[in-house]
């Protein structure tokens, strides 16, 4: 290897180091910088990431795509595009990427596993399995955080399937280290099994003090159903902690808005939801899209819920003591047809949750 080579290998592997680090700040001009130097496929690679990490998804979008124009058998560039894709709602396209990363390449754990949750999200539970299950076939070719990951969604696709598969995700949760995990296994200990079975689950969750809406709600009903002290560590009360807030056109919400967003959710694919009748929900997360009136809804939620801080700031549970230093914002429209609705449901995964409402049909009458 010649000097220049060295000094290229130098500076990919320090732009590597960087990324790593997560200051994107730095690692996207940088980035940029050593893509025109050197046409390096991992320096193309780690600027669309850096994209990504930084939430500018259609920026890593048309990165990915321009690449694959030059490379298209490139697996990186395909998985990676295929995971974007998803993450804006558009599940036919990253559906293809991800086939056709496999068909090159078939021994990608994490494409599999992101194909595998594209078939969960559109409801082909039974493809879902067939998908994860192959990936335990070779578990020895695997990570053990893989193997975590595989077992978990395995789990969810049979909690998915209802009360006559709870025992096999019981299972599956039990063999994963996912953070949710022992929360999902608690619910479905408390709907299968006894009381003692349902303590003995409890403690252990209890002596490792975890934090989660899950958790919370499966305590506090136990806690009534069983007549003992409620031990749940996320909030005790929460019906005082129901916020309500008028949008104003003021801060830009009117009919133009609405429209687009409207108009917005049509541009992506909708998802299987059992909760739904006579209506459909958006896949994806609609704030991730680069578009102006994603990023005026997008501030408005942010400014409430800097506002439901502030008001709550003195209380001393759990979800306020111990707001998560970083979050993801994730958010999808659900459009309900004439006499549709939305059964009862608790937003199991999210710290804080919320609805807004964009239109609302007047009562006939």
């Amino acid at each position: 290897m010649n000097s220049s080579d060295k000094n290229r290998d130098s500076k990919i592997s320090n732009l590597v180091k960087l990324y790593k680090e997560g200051d994107m700040n730095v690692v996207i001009p940088l980035a940029q910088e050593l893509t025109k130097e050197y046409s390096s496929a991992i320096a193309y690679n780690i600027l669309a990431l850096a994209y990504k990490a930084q939430g500018k998804y259609v920026l890593a979008q048309e990165l990915y795509e321009k690449l694959l124009v030059s490379v298209p058998e490139s697996t990186t560039f395909l998985g990676n595009l295929g995971n974007v894709y998803t993450s804006l709602g558009r599940l036919d396209k990253a559906e293809e990427c991800l086939k056709k990363a496999l068909e090159i390449k078939p021994s990608l754990v994490s494409v599999a596993i992101s194909l595998g949750n594209i078939f969960v999200q559109t409801g082909r539970l039974d493809d879902a399995l067939l998908t994860f299950k192959s990936l335990l076939e070779s578990c020895d070719k695997i990570t053990i955080e893989e193997l975590d990951d595989v077992n978990y969604r395995i789990a969810e696709v049979y909690r998915q399937k209802g009360r006559a598969f709870f025992g096999i995700a019981i299972h599956h949760f039990n063999q994963s280290r996912h953070h949710l995990s022992r929360a999902y296994c608690l619910e479905l200990t408390y709907i299968l099994k006894d009381k003692a079975a349902y303590i003995e689950e409890e403690d252990k969750i209890n002596s490792k003090t975890e934090l989660s809406p899950l958790l919370a709600a499966v305590q506090t009903h136990a806690s009534i159903r069983y007549g003992y002290a409620d031990s749940n560590k996320f909030c005790k009360d929460p019906l005082e902690y129901i916020y309500h807030s008028k949008l104003t056109t003021e801060e830009g919400f009117n009919e133009k808005l609405v429209e687009n967003l409207l108009s917005i959710k049509k541009s992506v694919s909708s998802v299987s939801q059992n909760l739904i009748n006579n209506g459909e929900q958006s896949a994806g997360n609609l704030l991730l899209m680069d578009d102006p009136s994603i990023a005026t809804i997008k501030k408005i939620i942010v400014d409430r819920i800097q506002n439901y801080r502030n008001k709550y700031k003195n209380s001393e549970d759990g979800f306020i003591k111990k707001w998560p230093k970083s979050a993801d914002l994730y958010g999808w429209i659900v459009d309900l047809k004439k006499v549709g609705s939305l059964n009862s449901h608790m937003q199991k995964l999210g710290w804080l949750s919320g609805s807004l409402y964009l239109k609302v049909e007047k009562p006939e009458g």
